[in-house]
């Protein structure tokens, strides 16, 4: 059953909730392969998409989807991190898997792994490598003909990079996860550039120059074909800020580009239909009430700021509190000078039940030089609790700094009266 299957997944080595450096042996595509060799190879059943970048994917991804499920083009979306349950990273026609489709799936894999030699893997397959074949697999069964696939981490090394996608998109490069990727923007453009391949077609967001230059090059070394996306204003996004129209306006190059050079059938309307959609839990997510909460995904200091620039856009009216959770490999100290240019109150939570949570005693010294008013609360649940007290039955609640944060809240705020 789910619960079981659930229990199953959970069982293998889980890089997302490390506390600790993932250590390099984890670091390739060898168990990749091996699983899809081992599965028949699923992937050859359905056209690849590629998207790798340090923000704006997932909202990239949801836009492409939409664009294909308007033009009645089958497709399936992987991502990741997921909020509230794990068939989210999954979705079919624009919907979650269902509990007995991902069951059925967890239980092939199983049946899979059970006949095969284990001693022959140097390392034990990890929880994102069997969610990836478990995507893939649902997608040949469900026969869709497009899957989009977000890169989990970087790029180059990512289990989703073994599809060698003949289109690859990139989202805004920046600074984020140093430690994995490199401590300069031309090293991590590297490893985000890796999942361009031979003859691909490449689709980029404006970049930074010293991005841009790693990804011409790249592009350059596989006699690919670079579509960069120049302007953005014209764009019309269903997903509230101005990130959202790059977000946006990228999706439908890729669409264009889908057309143009895969022959798959993509008229204006299901464009504009698609970009139109709204509705993509945790990016911008304002649930109305009194006071009002606005849950925003933001866990870098670059998507921070996109998140500070669409606040101000926003206009929202009263006083506002800000309420913070992030894990530790984040530049946190960057998020929260970011952030205190819009917000005078904070309260720090840590991320309950995540062990690569940081704990609010080394956040709070660096809010203090910030922030006119700081508050530490015990859980999500306990800092919301402050938050409404705070603001009583006006303004309103930002939620940011972790995909996990927001996990933990987005239940209990649905609760709210």
């Amino acid at each position: 059953n789910f619960l079981q299957s659930v229990n199953y997944l959970n069982s293998f080595v889980n890089l997302e909730r490390l506390t600790h450096g993932i250590q390099n042996r984890f670091l390739n595509l060898d168990r990749m392969r091996l699983l899809l060799e081992w599965a028949d190879h699923p992937e050859k059943s359905f056209f690849p998409v590629v998207i790798a970048g340090t923000k704006g994917k997932g909202s990239t991804g949801f836009f492409l989807e939409s664009i294909l499920s308007e033009a009645e083009i089958p497709c399936g979306f992987y991502s990741s991190p997921h909020l509230e349950t794990p068939r989210e990273r999954i979705r079919i026609r624009g919907s979650l898997i269902s509990e007995r489709r991902w069951a059925a799936g967890l239980s092939a894999i199983r049946r899979i792994l059970s006949k095969k030699r284990m001693a022959q893997v140097a390392e034990p397959f990890t929880y994102f490598e069997i969610m990836t074949l478990l995507a893939m697999l649902v997608f040949k069964d469900a026969k869709i003909r497009v899957g989009i696939f977000e890169v989990g981490l970087g790029g180059r090394l990512d289990a989703v990079n073994v599809l060698e996608a003949p289109l690859a998109v990139l989202t805004p490069i920046d600074m984020d996860h140093e430690d994995f990727l490199g401590h300069t923007l031309a090293k991590i453009a590297a490893e985000k550039a890796g999942i361009i391949h031979a003859r691909a077609e490449v689709v980029t967001a404006p970049q930074k120059s010293a991005a841009l230059k790693v990804i011409r090059a790249r592009v350059h070394q596989c006699r690919a074909t670079l579509h960069p996306v120049r302007a953005a204003r014209s764009v019309h996004a269903g997903l509230f800020g101005p990130h959202q129209k790059i977000n946006a306006a990228v999706a439908q190059k890729a669409a264009e580009v889908l057309q143009a050079r895969f022959g798959f059938k993509i008229p204006g309307s299901a464009v504009k239909r698609g970009l139109a959609k709204s509705h993509w839990p945790g990016r911008f997510e304002t649930i109305a009430g009194k006071p009002g909460v606005i849950l925003d995904c933001a866990h870098n200091p670059v998507s921070v700021r996109a998140l500070v620039s669409a606040l101000r856009s926003a206009k929202l009216k009263g006083p506002r509190i800000l309420l913070f959770g992030v894990t530790q490999d984040k530049n946190f100290k960057e998020m929260l000078r970011a952030l205190a240019g819009y917000f005078d109150e904070i309260i720090v939570t840590p991320l309950t039940g995540n062990p690569r949570g940081r704990e609010t005693g080394s956040i709070l010294p660096e809010a203090a030089r910030y922030f006119k008013a700081v508050y530490s609360a015990a859980s999500p649940a306990e800092a919301l609790a402050i938050a409404r007290h705070r603001l009583s039955r006006d303004g309103w609640l930002v939620a940011t700094g972790s995909f996990y944060l927001i996990g933990s809240l987005r239940p209990l705020v649905k609760k709210l009266p």
